[in-house]
């Protein structure tokens, strides 16, 4: 080696030891639902990310999984926080993340998203709209859009090509008769039930304009007593599974799986091709095949239109955490090609093997999905979805609204919840057969008495202002 490289090596050299993280292993804790320090292929897959970080960064990380017991997901992380475990990373969902927003322990994460160019680059405008207004919460996917799924072969032997409500209804009836037990099942509440049918009901925005043009709560209208009234049908017909309130997703699956019903309510993507991989698992060739909901009064299908104020799930970073650029850097990491790759095909010898120079997908493979992002627009070296997966999708973009979701300020969150609960409450026992639908109007003058008036003011001022 000459002076003159030798010289240049010593610099940098020299350099490399001056930086911070120069031999030094950063420690990041990570809470993160279905992902468990218990679990030895969790923790593998973990080293396995941070790993390609290195190689791409430099940076040696330590991403350690944070323990949490299992059940309600939203209500364990609330209790961790309680007894004051507070994670670097927190994946969050069901607005579990809002009191911690509101008491600064999360970062906002918008001025970073804005100077990176990757997440500029990789990022669908719906989630860089929720980005822009909720700037706590960051989240990569798909449509996270849920629709109707059926096995074709049942479906074809219906006769049944559902466009409309009466369609959707007398395909449920075939399903009864073919299943010996209910035409569809969801759980706990009418949520899944609603993405189907609010548009076909004209109840699929939040806020809808009356005959007045002033803004109302849609759940407070008459669109929405007919879509309860429908409902209401479907449970006394036994059309919908009498047991709905107390299915967990797991039984609500199962049934599925065990030709107890002959529709379910999944979301669009990933899901749907682990819902066909199942059915194989169990020895049942079948093709699964999502649905289009029925047309509404705007003589289209849609869906229940898409919040984008906020993301109803994704990854924050908390104040607590001593090294947030390097939290944040990671997460970048799992945005790039990079990141994607390593993420969304699993470990090489346990979800995928090279033959001749080809991924192949091992079983386990079949039913991997990613702990991370899912960029919609990475290119792929494999299939990433299967046939109902990749129609799902396709259904779910054509189908796309934005909803003009406004939420309740958070100071007034007791009559939200007051307001809430009065609906639910109504809601489930007219569908149950418990009240008759004329209840519905009573409940409609307690909501607003509880806090409706308040919050409609509040929303026509909000959307007045736009």
């Amino acid at each position: 080696m000459n002076v003159k490289k030798l010289l240049v090596w010593v610099l940098c050299f020299t350099l490399l030891l001056s930086l911070p993280l120069f031999g030094k292993t950063v420690t990041l804790t990570l809470l993160q639902q279905d992902v468990s320090p218990h679990n030895e292929e969790d923790v593998a897959f973990m080293n396995y990310l941070t790993e390609g970080f290195k190689k791409a960064t430099g940076i040696d990380l330590k991403v350690e999984i944070v323990p949490i017991p299992a059940g309600n997901y939203a209500e364990k992380v609330t209790l961790l926080l309680a007894g004051g475990t507070y994670p670097d990373i927190i994946w969050w969902r069901d607005d579990a993340e809002l009191p911690y927003v509101d008491q600064g322990l999360l970062l906002d994460l918008s001025g970073r998203v804005n100077a990176s160019a990757v997440f500029q680059e990789k990022m669908p405008d719906w989630n860089k709209q929720r980005m822009a207004n909720f700037p706590y919460l960051l989240w990569i996917s798909p449509l996270q859009t849920r629709m109707a799924v059926v096995r074709k072969e049942w479906l074809e032997e219906s006769g049944i090509n559902p466009v409309t409500v009466d369609d959707y209804y007398n395909l449920l009836k075939f399903f009864k008769q073919k299943s010996g037990k209910y035409g569809i099942t969801v759980t706990n509440d009418l949520s899944r039930l609603n993405w189907i049918f609010d548009a076909a009901f004209g109840v699929n925005q939040m806020w809808i304009k009356d005959n007045n043009g002033k803004w109302v709560f849609s759940k407070m209208t008459q669109g929405e007593k007919d879509k309860l009234a429908f409902y209401a049908k479907l449970f006394k017909e036994g059309l919908l599974d009498q047991e709905f309130i107390t299915v967990g997703w797991q039984s609500m699956e199962d049934k599925f799986y065990s030709s107890q019903v002959g529709m379910l309510v999944a979301t669009a993507g990933t899901v749907m091709d682990l819902y066909q991989k199942r059915f194989w698992d169990r020895g049942i060739e079948t093709e699964l095949v999502p649905l289009y909901p029925p047309i509404g009064p705007s003589g289209k299908a849609n869906f229940t239109a898409l919040n984008l104020d906020k993301e109803a799930r994704g990854y924050s970073i908390t104040v607590t955490c001593k090294e947030p650029d390097i939290a944040f850097k990671f997460l970048e990491f799992m945005a790039t090609d990079e990141g994607q790759y390593l993420d969304r095909l699993g470990m090489p010898g346990r979800e995928y093997n090279i033959v001749n120079g080809e991924i192949v997908k091992t079983e386990r493979g079949e039913g991997w999905w990613p702990r991370f992002f899912e960029v919609p627009t990475w290119n792929a070296p494999v299939a990433l979805y299967g046939k109902p997966g990749k129609a799902s999708l396709e259904i779910a973009h054509a189908l796309f609204e934005g909803d003009n979701y406004f939420l309740m300020p958070q100071r007034y969150a007791t009559q939200w919840d007051a307001m809430n609960n009065l609906y639910k409450e109504y809601s489930i026992k007219i569908v149950t057969n418990q009240f008759p639908i004329e209840k519905f109007d009573e409940m409609v003058q307690l909501w607003y008495k509880a806090g409706g008036d308040l919050y409609t003011q509040l929303a026509n001022e909000h959307f007045k202002n736009k």
